[in-house]
């Protein structure tokens, strides 16, 4: 009998731009830290590389209700907080027009932008993501040194590496469902611009990524044969962000948040965190109900992976057949399927046959995994597949109505606020719906 316990923590940061209510723009994120922060008991607000954007980080839970009852509470403070300063939130992935964020004076963020490039940086501050955070299993993890104990058993070992393995295989589909930023700068760069402008993968050919210059920082991780792999490559990215530090003047101290760690130098889809967390931080952001739904789907496989010991096999025939569970075993893509999956997905989300089957069968293996009840978030993305439609192509067709069917490939600014402001005053009702659906629902994962 498999198991399904939810005995582990699990945590989610959220991301958000401020609009005026004309729907610009507003670099005030500065003035709302200040007057919000205190009040605030539930969730963390913490200042970002724009001043335009605003984090909002749940505090680490193993229950869905008390992650999602806390968040909804606070949440519905600040929003109501920003109405009093006659500002809104835009939660999707990119703004679609001209993004005028200017970057938070920080040294933390001036040291990146030397290393990365003045145009490449500024990419940073035009997208916005959702992250995901699932507790690594207990006693491997030092929070003294934030690093692995250097006597892990062979269990702890396996656990992390299938993990690990696990999230990079999901990100074609996760980012896929959660795609929402086809507008970049204005023009449609396909389904996914976040992605394209951020990642610094030369596959997507867009010039002056953020980590274009060192896309080993941003990309697509690679799948991991052991654990000694997955801790000499996070070494080995903190080594050369060491040397780059010191190539251009600057000190580990100049970079830090508050305490220095050696995993304090990767913004690669897949992270292992000074948090003692392993981290899925590739997707855009989305409504609230998606974001419920996503971590429903996380917390589906990453518990059910975890208890079972399942064991995440790349190769061939998970490339033939994605998601096929066998005798305890997962197949996943080889590399070179993955990496034209994220390829299609950033360009064509659902367009692409090869996405829409690998999201299919992922949604398939959710469902044969948990319990009709525990299904109740995945309604969106269930609806998404029949329609064969992300929020990706509804901005698309938003833009299609109000431009022309043959003048749709660069939104106009008239267009851009008119979009951005109808999507900020969605959010009290996305709020509504987004506390009902957890409320049936997140008792059961």
């Amino acid at each position: 009998m498999m198991e399904f316990s939810i005995s582990k923590l699990f945590g989610m940061e959220l991301e958000f731009f401020l609009l005026n209510h004309e729907g610009k723009i507003a670099n005030k994120a500065a003035a709302i830290l200040r007057d919000s922060k205190r009040q605030l008991k539930e969730i963390e607000l913490k200042k970002e590389c724009g001043q335009s954007m605003l984090e909002v980080a749940s505090f680490p839970h193993m229950s869905s209700r008390e992650i999602f009852g806390n968040f909804f509470r606070d949440f519905e403070s600040l929003v109501y907080e920003l109405e009093n300063n006659e500002l809104g939130i835009y939660y999707y992935g990119s703004y679609p027009g001209k993004n005028t964020t200017r970057i938070t004076e920080d040294r933390r963020y001036f040291a990146k932008e030397r290393i990365l490039g003045k145009k490449e940086f500024e990419n940073a501050r035009k997208c916005i993501g959702f992250h995901y955070h699932y507790s690594l299993p207990r006693k491997s993890f030092n929070l003294i040194t934030k690093y692995f104990y250097i006597d892990l058993k062979e269990i702890q070992q396996q656990k992390i590496l299938n993990l690990y393995n696990l999230y990079v295989a999901l990100d074609p589909a996760i980012t896929t469902f959660m795609q929402s930023s086809p507008y970049y700068e204005s023009r449609l760069e396909g389904k996914d611009g976040r992605v394209i402008a951020y990642r610094g993968d030369s596959e997507f050919g867009y010039e002056n990524s953020l980590y274009s210059r060192y896309p080993e920082f941003g990309m697509l991780n690679s799948y991991k044969p052991t654990f000694k792999a997955v801790s000499e490559s996070t070494l080995e990215l903190s080594r050369k962000w060491s040397s780059l530090l010191k190539i251009h003047n600057l000190t580990r101290q100049d970079f830090a948040k508050k305490e220095f760690s050696l995993l304090d130098s990767s913004w690669k889809p897949v992270k292992i965190t000074s948090h003692a967390t392993i981290e899925s931080r590739g997707s855009d952001m989305n409504t609230l109900n998606n974001v419920v739904a996503m971590t429903s789907v996380l917390n589906s496989l990453s518990k059910f992976v975890q208890n079972n010991k399942v064991r995440v096999v790349p190769g061939e025939a998970g490339s033939h057949e994605p998601f096929k569970l066998e005798d305890n075993e997962l197949y996943v893509p080889d590399m070179a399927t993955l990496k034209l999956l994220e390829k299609e997905s950033a360009f064509y989300g659902f367009e692409s046959e090869k996405v829409y089957r690998y999201c299919k069968s992922l949604l398939s293996l959710v469902k044969k995994i948990t319990t009709i009840e525990m299904r109740a978030p995945i309604k969106n993305f269930m609806e998404m597949l029949y329609r064969k439609e992300t929020k990706s192509d509804e901005i698309i067709n938003f833009v299609k109505k109000r431009q022309g069917y043959t003048n749709f490939s660069e939104i106009e600014e008239k267009t851009a606020r008119e979009f951005a402001v109808k999507t900020s005053e969605s959010i009290f009702k996305d709020i509504i719906i987004t506390k009902k659906m957890a409320d049936k629902s997140m008792i059961y994962f």
